[in-house]
């Protein structure tokens, strides 16, 4: 496998990189399949067609693909199309020669929806068994984007899926692919990477520090407009911490402020997109009720440290080729230092790229849209060999962009030590001081969301309220320190006996309270025995040595419970053990 990009400045150059792309082919003992991809920031038709021509008459059985993006970069250099980049060059056109493998490009024009677009994909995936990646280009938003990510989920788990989105807005005059001369100005590009001898790796690289206290998503209008955080107006939240509020005209200049979140074991982005005077707030990509975010701040250092660590990893991997899915706003942010994020890997790797509007990435088997990330995705065929030699690239920081990373360092340092005051505040509000488990007040907390969660998806749930028989005896012939010891001991007691997944609180008192996960009568049963039989140890604590009983109320969850219900039911039947004569009884109801 071979790759090799040249940079386009004037038409001439066309019919070089032709040449020194027939130069590689010959140095080549077989070749499989060949891709040509011309990005640029406009395709017009007759120079895609004098292109195409031009290639298939050297090589009449290359797959050619023309895209356009706002700009990229191939051999660490910069192409662009915009007129303050009067030095840069106006496309590259990328050659990657297999030697093993085949490039199978699919175009869906956008004439059906998503769904079916995607299914037409996953079958053709299903078909070639030894796909190893999947590239997806959409030539813009398209309704119902989510769904076809689901969709594409649905795959073998070890098929490497990337790919950005290459406009924001739908251009019916504006071409953004041309395959063969089939030109699209909506709809999406697929390339399927094929071959039994084929590996691809992807990383992700994201660079921006999460800052200021974590809210909860808790309405959606839809999965792009937020209604509720924290079950207040989310507009409320960002007016408070960004100082943005409807009205603004533009919000690109809190667009590299987005919302950071984690899903599938990934780091995910949101940028703001608009926000209305009813409090509702639009964003970038899909979000679900219940998810946590953090507003994150761009840092130009930690951003190239984070994307020449990744490229570091990468070359681990021994790539003969690298692509890059790099995000518009990390162009924004970087400016003139952006070439430091892919400098050291194009030294290293052959390697070109373009800026995106979205990304797309697998994690955990499911494939997600995301924003301000950079997406590299390393090509091999055959079995390792020994590791290119990786030299990062100390990037030299102009006065404005070191003042930038510097406030960064300082928010990000006082946002570490705001959450450590705050961890140790939560601990004193939430912990009981005697046993150090949850208190009452943080158990009810939390019960609202796990009982609204069993009954959702319908599996058993058990909660169990206890107390030691007699504790007012110890206490008033040893002394309270004895009682404070035998609460101790109880509480390690309970915490070793249910699994990590369960919760044990201090209700107040000598009373305790467990909720078992999914948990029927049978398992409850199990763990009350266990208790009663390592409770035995109590007496052991009495200067008398005697005997220490539980008793034990246990209920289990029934469809339309509240947090009440069940709490009335297990204190009934914690009552009902007392007041049975001998004490250490468990009771159900």
């Amino acid at each position: 496998m071979k790759q090799f990009s040249s940079l386009l400045y004037k038409e001439e150059d066309l019919a070089l990189c032709l040449e020194e792309a027939k130069k590689i082919a010959a140095s080549m003992a077989h070749i499989s399949d060949l891709l040509v991809t011309l990005f640029a920031s406009e395709l017009a038709v007759n120079t895609m067609a004098d292109f195409e021509r031009a290639t298939r008459k050297i090589f009449p059985h290359a797959k050619v693909v023309g895209l356009a993006a706002e700009c990229g970069f191939a051999n660490g250099k910069m192409w662009s199309g915009a007129e303050n980049h009067s030095d840069a060059a106006s496309a590259v056109v990328t050659f990657t020669f297999f030697s093993s493998s085949r490039v199978i490009p699919l175009a869906f024009d956008g004439n059906s929806d998503a769904a079916s677009a995607g299914r037409g994909l996953i079958k053709t995936i299903a078909q070639e068994k030894a796909t190893a990646a999947v590239g997806l280009f959409l030539a813009a938003q398209i309704p119902g984007i989510t769904g076809l990510l689901d969709i594409l989920s649905d795959t073998r788990e070890d098929i490497v899926f990337f790919g950005g989105l290459l406009s924001e807005q739908t251009d019916g005059k504006r071409i953004m692919i041309d395959l063969s001369g089939h030109r699209m100005s909506r709809g999406f590009l697929a390339l399927l990477f094929v071959g039994e001898e084929l590996h691809a790796k992807a990383l992700p690289s994201f660079g921006w520090r999460p800052f200021g206290p974590e809210v909860q998503v808790t309405r959606m209008a839809d999965e792009r407009t937020i209604i509720e955080l924290d079950e207040k107006p989310a507009s409320e939240f960002f007016s408070h911490y960004l100082g943005i509020r409807h009205g603004w005209e533009s919000l690109e200049s809190v667009e590299t402020f987005p919302m950071h979140l984690r899903r599938n074991g990934a780091t995910l982005a949101r940028r703001l997109t608009g926000i209305e005077t009813n409090g509702c707030v639009h964003i970038s990509a899909d979000l679900q009720e219940g998810e946590r975010l953090r507003i994150a701040s761009g840092d130009p250092i930690a951003i190239i440290s984070e994307a020449q660590r990744t490229h570091a990893e990468l070359c681990d991997f021994s790539p003969e080729a690298v692509f890059i899915v790099n995000c518009m706003g990390h162009y924004v942010m970087l400016q003139q230092n952006n070439l430091y994020e892919y400098a050291a890997i194009s030294r290293t790797v052959p390697t070109h790229g373009f800026y995106s509007f979205a990304e797309f990435f697998r994690s955990k088997g499911q494939v997600m849209k995301t924003n301000l990330t950079m997406l590299s995705v390393g090509f091999r065929e055959g079995g390792p060999q020994e590791p290119p030699v990786y030299k990062p690239v100390s990037p030299q920081f102009g006065d404005q962009t070191s003042i930038i990373a510097h406030l960064v360092h300082f928010v990000d340092a006082m946002t570490k030590e705001w959450e450590a005051a705050h961890s140790k505040l939560v601990v004193l509000a939430e912990r009981d001081a005697l046993t150090g488990l949850l208190n009452r007040r943080a158990m009810e907390r939390s019960f609202k969301d796990i009982l609204h969660d069993a009954l959702s998806s319908g599996l058993p749930l058990a909660v169990m309220m206890l107390d030691m028989d007699d504790f007012k005896g110890i206490n008033d012939t040893f002394g309270h320190a004895m009682g404070d010891e035998a609460l101790v001991a109880l509480a390690d007691i309970l915490t070793s006996s249910v699994r990590s997944v369960d919760i044990v609180c201090r209700w107040g008192g000598d009373e305790f309270f467990v909720i078992l996960t999914r948990a029927d009568r049978e398992a409850a049963e199990r763990v009350v025995k266990r208790i009663h039989e390592s409770a035995s140890s109590l007496s052991l604590l009495m200067p008398d040595n005697r005997k220490v009983g539980l008793s034990i109320g246990v209920t289990l969850s029934r469809p339309h419970d509240t947090p009440e219900s069940v709490f009335q039911r297990a204190d009934e039947a914690l009552y009902t053990s007392k007041r049975t004569s001998g004490k250490n009884l468990v009771t159900f109801r």
